[in-house]
């Protein structure tokens, strides 16, 4: 069972902090949180709820009604069909939408359900995703009373998923979407009348300002959540805030991202004491392995996935991190897999703190960035896509050999690479080689963090947990990483961003292969064209003895860079 320790920063010690305006001392936290704990547990519905008697995952879903947050994200689309494939009679699944003007929730509804892992459910069954509009961070949601009610009588598991999953956003932001927001879904919970199960989807690197083994545990904030909440709704608090000031209060956290996702499992662990309630910890988030379809990467443009889509057609060539360095990677249907697990772990037993488990690769499957890369490149030979800007290639660079080749390999050609991406509309969709290389620099330089460091994270919940599936259910709802094939989840990835983020055809032909032949080529004469074009610079100006050495230093240098 989990419970919140404290945990040492990098040099093992746990940072103290001064502000007595935004972070209480341990006495403080622990007597508010134990008070919060007590008024959970006597919440006026705790005593009438009463335990499923279901063996399976899809027992446990039937003429369920669920609430989910984040329903219209990567995860979110791939959570809902997930549900729809529980059970033939699961209930309605209430999914939030934002309220915006000239905006029709229905028909974004509509929008997610013509994606392709909609496809086999008929009208019926597509009805019951029905969207609620609303407002993450305000009371209730900013639901009108009549929704409200029928909400507190008819939900009965709430998946919350909804966050800004930017690195770096402003704190004022993260702590309102991050963690506000999920104050909003926990005051939701406590109010329903049938709570069978509230999961939260979390972060394996809500605690990576730790080093070591992070174990199934809530490490405990240096900042009181309540306090950072009352302090986002205040808005002197945010005038004249410094990125100086933004880092005082980030301290060992790399980002505003894990700082804000720690806060909220502190304060999910406050408020649901005593509640049927879990947390899943997920590391990098790839397209799907299995379910609901192989290789499915909704529009390929969040998280890593992102960096996989510009490899694929030749736009981002390097990579920088320590070569043994783990990339802790995770399909996506293993994630909404052990979500669902989770709903049904706490709805079939008595829980007294939120169960945590991570759902990570690393300590069970471990694959380093070295291999990463080896096998990204494998692939994508295998299976090229229609067509690239250049022969896709990526290899791991750091330091100054990573900057330079940057702005000489991928900043550079991009701008030369504007008129003819604009006349001839070659590349990525929607932005420019250069616009895309701004973001791949921003994206490097947040993700850096988690690519240079050891990080570990303990699966010994996680394994408990899935040894107790029923044995009808082990091969559907599988989260655990450790047979995963690498090179074929990969593979997968790699073919459903040609398919669905770019179009293309999933199938490899004979043209495919000598398309990759030709640039191939072009590849290799680039080299020769480097040489001449050096050549011709310093041969004129320096003379040819001097001129030809130095051409092939030059040249030599930038091959090997």
């Amino acid at each position: 069972m989990a419970v919140i320790t404290e945990h040492g920063n990098t040099n093992g010690n746990h940072s103290n902090d001064t502000n007595t305006n935004t972070n209480t001392n341990s006495n403080d936290i622990n007597s508010k949180m134990e008070g919060i704990s007590k008024a959970a547990t006597e919440s006026p519905h705790l005593g009438e709820r009463q335990l499923s008697t279901a063996q399976t995952i899809p027992e446990f879903f039937a003429k369920k009604n669920i609430f989910v947050t984040g329903g219209t994200g990567f995860l979110g689309a791939v959570l809902i069909e997930a549900l729809l494939d529980t059970h033939p009679d699961i209930g309605t699944i209430y999914v939030l939408v934002r309220s915006k003007r000239n905006f029709d929730p229905n028909e974004r509804i509509k929008r997610l359900l013509q994606k392709p892992i909609f496809q086999k459910y008929n009208e019926k069954s597509l009805a019951k995703v029905v969207p609620v509009v609303g407002e993450l961070t305000e009371p209730n949601f900013g639901f009108g009373s009549e929704l409200l009610q029928e909400m507190i009588e008819r939900v009965n598991v709430i998946y919350h998923s909804a966050a800004t999953i930017r690195f770096n956003s402003h704190l004022r932001t993260a702590i309102l979407t991050n963690l506000t927001g999920t104050m909003r879904s926990i005051e939701l919970a406590k109010q329903l009348k049938q709570l069978s199960a509230y999961i939260y989807c979390s972060t394996a690197f809500c605690n990576s300002n730790n080093r070591g083994l992070i174990t199934e545990e809530v490490y405990k904030s240096q900042f009181d959540p309540y306090e950072m909440m009352k302090m986002a709704e205040n808005d002197d608090e945010w005038i004249d805030f410094t990125q100086q000031k933004c880092k005082s209060f980030l301290k060992d956290h790399p980002n505003t991202y894990t700082f804000t996702k720690n806060l909220s499992e502190n304060l999910l662990m406050a408020e649901m004491s005593g509640l049927p309630a879990a947390i899943v910890r997920p590391s990098i988030v790839y397209g799907t392995l299995e379910y609901p379809m192989k290789g499915w990467v909704g529009n390929a443009n969040s998280g890593h996935l992102g960096f996989l889509a510009g490899f694929i057609k030749g736009i981002f060539r390097t990579m920088c991190g320590s070569a043994n360095a783990i990339i802790d990677i995770i399909p996506c249907d293993y994630v909404i897999n052990s979500s669902l697990v989770m709903g049904w772990y706490v709805g079939t037993r008595h829980i007294e703190q939120p169960e945590i488990i991570h759902c990570t690769s690393g300590e069970v499957n471990p694959l380093n960035l070295a291999q990463f890369c080896d096998i990204i490149n494998d692939s994508v030979e295998r299976h090229p896509p229609n067509s690239f800007v250049w022969k896709p290639a990526t290899k791991l660079r750091n330091g100054w050999r990573y900057n330079l080749f940057f702005y000489l390999f991928h900043l550079l050609p991009a701008m030369i690479f504007y008129i003819p991406e604009k006349l001839f509309n070659l590349g990525m969709p929607q932005h420019t080689a250069y616009e895309y290389m701004r973001v791949f620099q921003n994206g490097t330089k947040a993700f850096d963090y988690f690519l240079d460091k050891d990080f570990r994270y303990s699966m010994k919940n996680a394994l408990r947990v899935s040894s107790m599936i029923h044995e009808s259910d082990r091969k559907r709802y599988n989260f655990d990483a450790s047979r995963c094939d690498w090179s074929e989840f990969i593979d997968r990835c790699l073919i459903g961003i040609r398919r669905f983020y770019f179009k293309e055809s999933a199938v490899t032909t004979k043209w495919h292969r000598n398309y990759w032949m030709a640039f191939n080529i072009l590849h290799y004469a680039g080299f020769v064209a480097i040489f001449a074009v050096l050549l011709c610079v310093f041969g004129p100006l320096l003379g040819l003895k001097i001129g030809l050495p130095l051409s092939l230093c030059v040249w030599g240098f930038l091959i090997w860079l």
